[in-house]
């Protein structure tokens, strides 16, 4: 066994350390290095692995009569070194395996593909192709001031820009100039939806230059694009999602990050639980690039780092098109209800604004936070509410197939009207999804064309833009939607957006709710003013006098004020930016045993000095897929002790398990 190369291998699996060591064969020898792919054996089983170091030595204790040769070395371009080392800061920030980290980047299906190699872009030559449009002058200053903060060496920029302020335009121009010089450009968006209204919007621009990726792709189709980055033929502008920032880009030059504010640049499952914004300025960083974070209503995390310098500022207060802000009109529910002014889930007063609006040939778009017909379902004689056999959250119903289902764990069946816990009553419906309301709508206003857009009806993108197609070309009048329907589009003959039920998201359980509300809201109320035709918003509510409601309907001194409020708040109360936080959630199906857990981890968080942290705490929904489910929240200082204790974190959880196998702790640094 002397003279046996050893190298350390990434394996796509969670456990302890991360990696397994194996041995070169002969014949082999010389053409293993760092970041090469190589196929290998584990417990019998196959896999597809990442060499992290070559020419190592074996830890010590472990014996070499114990170490598998590599099977093969796979046909795949080695991933650079700049791209394990991400992977390791990922692991090491988000509190899992490097091999999860690997997982994440690419699935067993990435390489499951049987489709013959094409080529996803052809060898881009040349600069790219443009379509130039003119600047504002609001825009081309905002420009100007973001290129004067890349000279001076500021690396992150936040562009804060109203809703039309036309931001698009502006990445775009930055993303040439970087194309020009040779280098490529990541631009992420939050959701898939956006960027295939991108793609069509800005493919003439860029052509070749332009890949594409996203999970709803077939694996073959990401292969391809992972193929053509990593052929290093060329530059290109690779539009994605958060799993972008995983492709080996090699000549990065520039990140944008659009809609930096969004939810959906956080994977919730499974580990590494990551915020794509956040490994996006980690990549940059690392690279030593330059990058862009952009929206209308930045986080307040960002908004923060801004005021303490950390990010620089430029701010786009105009709109394009010169339009001004939509008015708000707050309607108060509870007191509609008293005066019976109300038709099923709609005030009269908003539907004389609807109805007004389709007189005039102008289009209405509404908003409801839930989709499906009825929220939950409730016993007219018991009153009890109808819930999961495998969650303690009420079931939804679902007009279009008669079934009620749960929404957190799929579980469904056909809807029965006799209640099952009396035997006697009969379930009725209770609240209103957006099923619902496009019937109402159909039956208030039986000439208007009128459609529903949410994750059932826009399942696949045939679907997605044939309904957005109509509603654009002006084939449909009324448009239904759930938070689908909020970024990015730019409908010109939208008159009016109504929300329906806002206590929805102003009522949540959490620290971030009305932060995350006033930018829904604000997001929705751009829908109606993108043009020069100013249109209207109306909120229906039952709390109208609430701070996010007063702020959108006020000026936008009165928004920034709200926002440095909610900055205080969290100062006060001890919530990010101003601390960090981790939520460990565990999970049984043995409620003792869950207790057990709680207790168990209590007591070595306290062990290992973590002092600042809650005691276990049921969520709202505290039973899903038959686990039960408790919180513990831990709060960690924004400072140099901050690593260690997430180390002590860690490594309490991992105690815990050992001493409660039966449970389960997931770790999420910097839940949303």
């Amino acid at each position: 066994m002397a003279g046996r190369r050893y190298i350390e291998v990434i394996v796509p699996l969670k456990f302890s350390g991360g990696v397994v060591y194996y041995y070169i064969p002969d014949g082999l020898e010389g053409e293993v290095a760092a970041g090469s792919w190589v196929v290998v054996t584990l417990v019998g089983k196959r896999y597809l692995a990442v060499v992290r170091r070559a020419d190592c030595k074996l830890p010590q204790g472990l014996p070499s009569s114990k170490i598998l040769p590599i099977e093969k070395i796979a046909g795949l371009r080695p991933l650079p070194a700049v791209q394990l080392e991400l992977w390791q800061e990922i692991a090491d920030y988000y509190l899992c395996s490097i091999g999860e980290v690997f997982k994440c980047a690419y699935p067993a299906a990435f390489f499951k593909q049987t489709e013959k190699t094409r080529t996803v872009a052809r060898k881009a030559k040349g600069s790219a192709a443009t379509q130039e449009k003119t600047l504002s002058a609001a825009q081309q200053a905002a420009m100007d001031q973001i290129e004067a903060f890349f000279a001076e060496g500021r690396k992150t920029v936040l562009l804060q820009g109203v809703t039309s302020s036309g931001k698009t335009e502006i990445y775009i121009k930055l993303a040439q100039k970087i194309l020009a010089r040779g280098r490529s450009v990541l631009y992420l968006v939050p959701e898939i939806a956006m960027s295939r209204q991108l793609e069509e919007r800005i493919r003439a621009s860029y052509g070749e230059h332009l890949l594409v990726f996203h999970s709803k792709q077939t694996p073959a189709a990401r292969k391809r694009v992972f193929d053509a980055l990593s052929s290093d033929q060329g530059n290109y502008l690779v539009l994605g999602t958060r799993s972008a920032i995983f492709l080996p880009i090699a000549n990065l030059g520039f990140v944008i990050v659009d809609e930096e504010h969004d939810s959906s640049y956080k994977q919730d499952d499974p580990a590494p639980r990551y915020n794509g914004r956040d490994v996006a300025l980690m990549m940059a960083s690392r690279l030593g690039i330059n990058s862009l974070l952009g929206s209308a209503t930045p986080s307040l995390e960002s908004l923060h780092n801004a005021s303490t310098g950390k990010y620089a500022l430029t701010c786009l207060d105009q709109k394009y098109f010169g339009a001004k802000d939509a008015p708000v009109t707050v309607i108060d529910m509870a007191k509609v209800y008293r005066m019976h002014n109300v038709r099923g889930s709609f005030s009269m007063q908003l539907l004389n604004m609807i109805a007004k609006a389709l007189e005039s040939k102008k289009q209405v778009m509404v908003f409801r936070s839930r989709r499906a017909y009825s929220s939950y379902l409730q016993c007219d004689a018991c009153g009890e509410t109808l819930r999961c056999p495998r969650c303690n959250v009420p079931l939804t119903y679902h007009k279009f197939n008669n079934s009620v289902s749960c929404h957190y764990c799929g579980w469904h069946q056909m809807f029965e009207s006799i209640c099952p816990a009396c035997h006697e009553g009969t379930v009725v419906m209770r609240g209103a999804g957006t099923e619902k309301l496009t019937e109402e709508l159909q039956a208030l206003f039986p000439e208007a064309r009128i459609e529903r857009f949410d994750a059932e009806t826009a399942a696949t993108r045939t679907a997605e833009k044939k309904i957005l197609g109509d509603f654009a070309s002006g084939a449909t009048d009324i448009l239904v939607g759930t938070q689908m329907i909020t970024k990015g589009f730019d409908f010109e003959n939208l008159a009016l957006v109504a929300v329906i039920n806002a206590d929805s998201i102003l009522s949540l359980q959490d620290f971030r709710a009305d932060e995350k509300a006033l930018g829904l809201l604000l997001q929705l109320c751009g829908r109606a003013s993108r043009r020069e035709g100013t249109g209207q918003m109306v909120i229906q509510t039952m709390q109208p006098d609430h701070p996010v409601l007063q702020a959108l309907a006020g000026s936008p001194k009165d928004r920034q004020a709200v926002l440095e409020q909610m900055l205080q708040m969290r100062k006060l109360f001890g919530f990010p930016p101003y601390v960090r936080l981790i939520e460990l959630t565990l999970r049984s199906a043995d409620v003792q045993q869950l207790h057990k857990a709680c207790n168990a981890l209590s007591a070595e968080l306290a062990r290992l000095g973590v002092t600042d942290f809650t005691p276990a705490i049921a969520p709202a929904v505290d039973r899903i897929s038959g686990q039960y489910i408790r919180n513990v929240w831990v709060k960690l200082p924004r400072s140099a002790r901050a690593k260690k204790l997430k180390g002590a974190v860690a490594a309490a959880a991992a105690s815990t398990m050992s001493l409660v196998p039966s449970a389960e702790i997931i770790i999420d640094v910097d839940p949303l």
